[in-house]
């Protein structure tokens, strides 16, 4: 019985986490580091708020909406910083038991939304380049 339990266990944990590789342009984001936010809602109003909003956006707001929502149960974010020339294999991001997540990436002064859903379980593969950026999403 403790064999089920504890597969249970490892299985639900892994369902709620996203797969991270970055690969990093030695000239990305204009040499520039580029911040990227995982963000885990559980809530359905909170993620349209959320998804309705770009990078920059996000960014600009995030404090305040990590204060307006103190409970990592309802929203979840981990936060990275990625140099030009930056390799990283896959890494876990462990999420709260939501079935989506948003990647937010500030890339400068772009003006794109510049995030992204993404089904948890998935293996995102992020290739940051001079301006742009691309995920590549594999379930």
């Amino acid at each position: 019985m403790r064999l089920v339990l504890v597969s249970v266990l490892v299985w639900v944990g892994c369902s709620s986490s996203i797969y991270l590789q970055v690969d990093a342009d030695d000239n990305a984001n204009f040499g520039a580091p580029v911040p990227v936010d995982i963000v885990f809602a559980d809530s359905p109003e909170l993620e349209q708020q959320l998804i309705a909003l770009s990078a920059q956006e996000w960014f600009a707001k995030r404090e305040q909406v990590l204060r307006d929502n103190p409970d990592e149960d309802v929203l979840k974010v981990v936060s990275f910083e990625f140099v030009p020339g930056q390799k990283i294999a896959e890494q876990t991001v462990r999420g709260n038991g939501v079935k989506m997540a948003i990647v937010f990436v500030n890339m400068g002064g772009s003006a794109a939304t510049n995030r992204a859903r993404v089904p948890v379980g998935s293996t995102v593969h992020l290739r940051l380049g001079d301006t742009t950026y691309q995920l590549d999403i594999k379930k």
